[in-house]
């Protein structure tokens, strides 16, 4: 009976150890799909002429101009001088398919519960496009090329959202990229394709908030050139992201797994091991290793599941600091901005929601410090 007893021991270890060291491809697992990507079974795209296939604009009332109790300034989209253009997470978890209907409305719901965006409603428009996202087992080692096809399709959804706002909204105003997670990788693409090679928008840039997925810092001396990491509040013209882990979490899959926006890759995407990766610090907003106490932090938020709105903001919630690209935390108090950590003790849904009033001062920092740039004459050139 001992020696039962030590074998089954012993399994129950061995199978502990494997769930641990293989959690986020079981995590995925549970949720991938059945067959392989068929290009025939995509649901049909968003047509952005449509207001229905964006989840926020800054001309109805929805999510975005949330603005919880005890957050400065209010919500200023009707007056604001800049806009932000919004890519949202992943949050299509169904095994029916590798892409989303754009339409789904468990995965809508969720992208508009994140009052991730609303951060921006203090100094700017805010607009976010629905778009066919991959869904979350694309993540998982084994989704190979059929991952890969999926960001694909999601992909072609956000640059053809992008281009509908900048022809028929923009008008040649300043504006803030935001994304988080699946939607930071779909901007990082955006910026090198799109943004870095056009010297027009990149004059309009405010600032990119790729938060909460890795950004090797080699693509600012490739495609990403001439645009640069942000250093210190109030730069312009720059990109800035973390992924918030606890001190003690296992940063994996941003170090080693994660699959990151490659031109050079056959399937476009190539692993992020080996490479170094870029963190700001959300609270001091410096790209720097320096302890930021938690007396710094100005405030985060959750949806509240009473209320069904923002949480009041909650001040003082973590220490901060950066450490090998990985933005290290301390435990915040509040049951509710630690209830959903993902395996490794890796507060990811949590990227935005520790550091709202941050991220929203932050972004009217850099705002205003834009409209000050002295702006290109547009008079004629004195005659010689």
């Amino acid at each position: 009976m001992r020696r039962f007893l030590l074998i089954a021991l012993a399994v129950v270890a061995a199978l502990g150890f494997a769930a641990y060291h293989y959690r986020y491809d079981l995590l995925a697992f549970m949720v991938m799909p059945p067959g392989d990507f068929d290009t025939a079974k995509v649901p049909p795209p968003p047509d952005y002429a449509d207001t229905a296939t964006w989840l926020a604009l800054p001309t109805r009332t929805d999510s975005a101009d949330e603005v919880p109790a005890h957050a400065v300034p209010g919500d200023n989209q009707g007056r604001a001088p800049a806009d932000v253009f919004y890519i949202h997470p992943t949050t299509y978890v169904d095994a029916a398919g590798w892409n989303a209907p754009w339409g789904d409305p468990d995965a809508a719901e969720l992208a508009g519960r994140l009052t991730q965006v609303s951060a921006f409603n203090g100094c700017c428009r805010v607009y976010a496009p629905h778009y066919r996202q991959a869904t979350l087992a694309t993540f998982s080692a084994d989704s190979g090329a059929n991952g890969a096809k999926a960001l694909i399709v999601a992909y072609g959804d956000v640059e053809r959202a992008f281009r509908y706002y900048l022809a028929h909204w923009n008008q040649g105003r300043p504006f803030i990229l935001a994304s988080h997670s699946q939607g930071s990788l779909h901007l990082q693409r955006l910026l090198a394709t799109v943004v870095a090679p056009d010297p027009a928008l990149r004059s309009r840039l405010v600032a990119a908030y790729a938060i909460g997925y890795p950004l090797a810092l080699d693509l600012f001396n490739g495609p990403l050139k001439p645009l640069v990491p942000c250093r210190e509040p109030g730069q312009t013209g720059c990109v800035l992201t973390w992924s918030s882990m606890a001190r003690d979490g296992d940063p994996g899959f941003y170090r080693y797994r994660a699959p990151v926006w490659d031109a050079r890759a056959e399937s476009g995407l190539a692993p992020i091991a080996g490479r170094p990766i870029l963190c700001v610090d959300p609270v001091s907003f410096r790209m720097d290793q320096v302890l930021i106490p938690r007396q710094a932090n100005r405030g985060g938020t959750v949806h509240s599941i009473v209320s069904g709105g923002a949480e009041p903001i909650t001040p003082a919630l973590v220490d901060s600091q950066c450490q090998d690209g990985i933005l290290r935390i301390s435990e915040p108090e509040p049951f509710v901005f630690r209830a959903v950590l993902l395996p490794g003790r890796d507060f990811h849904i949590y990227d935005y929601a520790l550091f709202w009033q941050d991220i929203r001062l932050d972004a009217i920092g850099r705002v205003n410090a834009f409209l000050a740039r002295p702006q290109p004459s547009t008079s004629p050139a004195p005659a010689p």
